[in-house]
């Protein structure tokens, strides 16, 4: 590439290395890399930071650090209430601050009845508070019925981000009462039952019945929204937004008339108080077909923003969710002009102005059958190019960025699982080890910047930003932390913890395990430092402007 033509591209995508205005960042101590299994970071309104590890069958380690990044409690814990040999057996459904406590929600199953427990614990010493039984679903059946596959029975727990209070959903598919698949219970930040009711179906005559999303005003009301149909073709579908107020016993419902027909629909909800709106995102299986970057399945999806009058339950407006943006951004500022965005919304943020943020990323799956016996081999989802495309409050879209990326995630990921990370849920099944928690992306936004943070390796790290071609990121042990800031149109790009300059060094973070505090601006995450064969682990803060 001549000198000119660098120096066009160059001010054409305007992608620079950050020298100045880094983020500010503290580590704690030294500690031995973690087994496989569940950890997860949580930043406490005192200032104290808990770091949470599960292994497969010791129980739960429970470390805290003060305000001065050092360990003043270091705890394992196991129980007689539930079992802490069954990790792989068990999903945690969320983790939360309430009332100035971590509390901790997990489901396991015995003799395949799951059981959703509560774990409470003391926010200064890492004891234990309570740990109760708070809720389980009948017997979990193995079979197929003829009109469509069953969908699995499981337990959701939504905390209103604005309060302690929060609501448990129980889905049961299997229930031959369509009355009783939704159970839904209310509780205030004391954990007090305030409110309990089965789910009224809409329509008696739908065969097929899901929960999709819900969202918690304090403790005046629960919304959830559903999706039903006839078929898993989606004949007679609707999607529904419900309201049960806590002074009522039954929901009131209203179906949302645009998505008639719609197939096999899921969402993510949010209730906007500054302009007193429910905002749902919506993602409706459109079509699947053969990518030729990863001979796997490429699946698209119908997305579409509704404004729902939380009074009412009336339609404020609908907007569809397109690319145009990030195909604009791709094609004139990266200057890949065959290069058009099919990333999947993985996350709807609503900002401080109410504006929109969704979070996008290409997805292919590739499954791999015997020749022979036609079982499947192995699952693998590529996880590619990440878009973040900016809407105006109305779901108008504003601009959009579109960053190179390539890696391979085991088993098949579902549409929206950033959504659900953010909240907690995890599962070890779903992780392959540890491999998963290193993969994919995450979202920082502050008053004065938005970041994306993955890992991936030098070699994609030096390329350009126009340069579509990619190593696929297959293994995690010599990978760094890269930044992208997205500020004022500029993109800039930077190693989080730095350049090691040297291939036997590297530093790379569990992007399953960050937390971000909007209060004081800081993403506080593990870490991995990896020098030769040696490697350790250490806590990382990284305040951003």
């Amino acid at each position: 590439m001549n000198k000119f033509y660098f120096l066009c591209m160059a001010l054409l995508v305007n992608i620079t290395l950050l020298h100045a205005q880094s983020p500010r960042i503290e580590k704690s101590e030294a500690f031995d890399e973690p087994a496989a299994g569940w950890n997860k970071v949580l930043q406490l309104k005192s200032g104290n930071t808990f770091y949470f590890h599960f292994t497969k069958k010791d129980g739960i380690e429970v470390v805290i650090f003060d305000k001065s990044r050092k360990v003043i409690s270091d705890k394992q814990l196991t129980s007689d209430l539930w079992d802490s040999r069954k990790m792989k057996g068990t999903i945690i459904e969320g983790l939360y601050e309430i009332n100035g406590e971590p509390v901790l929600f997990m489901v396991q199953s015995e003799g395949r009845t799951p059981t959703l427990y509560r774990l409470r614990f003391n926010p200064f010493t890492g004891d234990m508070v309570k740990e109760e039984e708070i809720g389980e679903l009948p017997k979990t059946k193995i079979r197929m019925m003829s009109f469509h596959p069953i969908e699995p029975n499981d337990i959701y727990v939504e905390k209103d981000p604005e309060s302690d209070c929060y609501a448990v959903i129980f889905f049961n598919g299997y229930s031959s009462d369509r009355d009783e698949r939704i159970k839904v219970v209310h509780y205030d930040g004391s954990h007090k039952v305030i409110n309990v009711a089965y789910y009224d179906s809409p329509d008696e005559d739908f065969k097929y019945l899901k929960f999709i999303s819900a969202v918690v005003d304090g403790n005046k009301r629960v919304y959830i929204a559903t999706y039903g149909a006839n078929s898993i073709k989606g004949r007679d579908a609707h999607v529904y937004i419900s309201r049960l107020n806590v002074t009522d016993s039954v929901f009131v419902n209203k179906t949302l008339d645009f998505t008639e027909d719609f197939r096999d629909t899921k969402s993510v909800m949010y209730y906007n108080r500054t302009s007193n709106t429910i905002q749902l995102l919506t993602l409706s299986y459109a079509a699947g077909k053969m990518s030729v970057f990863s001979s796997g399945t490429q699946h698209s999806y119908m997305s579409f923003l509704s404004y729902i009058d939380p009074e009412t339950l009336k339609m404020k407006g609908v907007k569809p969710i397109t690319a145009n943006k990030l195909d604009d951004y791709a094609h004139n500022t990266l200057g890949l002009e065959k290069l058009d965005y099919h990333g999947l919304p993985q996350q709807m943020i609503i900002n401080k102005d109410n504006s929109i943020t969704v979070l996008c990323e290409d997805q292919t799956q590739v499954v791999t059958y015997d020749s022979k016996t036609h079982a499947v081999v192995s699952e693998t989802t590529y996880l590619g190019n990440i878009g973040v495309s900016e809407l105006n409050e109305d779901g108008t879209e504003k601009s959009g960025y579109v960053i190179m990326k390539r890696q391979a995630a085991g088993g098949l990921l579902p549409p929206l699982y950033i959504s659900s990370r953010s909240k907690g849920k995890w599962n070890y099944l779903t992780n392959y080890g540890d491999h998963n928690s290193f993969m994919s992306y995450d979202y920082v936004n502050t008053e004065k910047g938005r970041y994306i943070i993955f890992n991936d390796n030098d070699k994609n790290f030096d390329k350009d930003e126009d340069e579509r071609k990619r190593k696929i990121v297959v293994k995690v042990d010599k990978l760094n932390t890269i930044c992208y800031s997205l500020t004022d149109g500029t993109v800039k790009k930077f190693y989080l913890f730095g350049d090691t300059g040297d291939k036997d060094k590297s530093n790379l973070a569990y992007i399953d395990a960050s937390d971000f505090s909007k209060t004081t601006n800081t993403y506080a995450t593990l870490m991995i430092e990896r020098d030769g064969r040696d490697r350790q682990a250490k806590m990382v803060w990284i305040t951003f402007e």
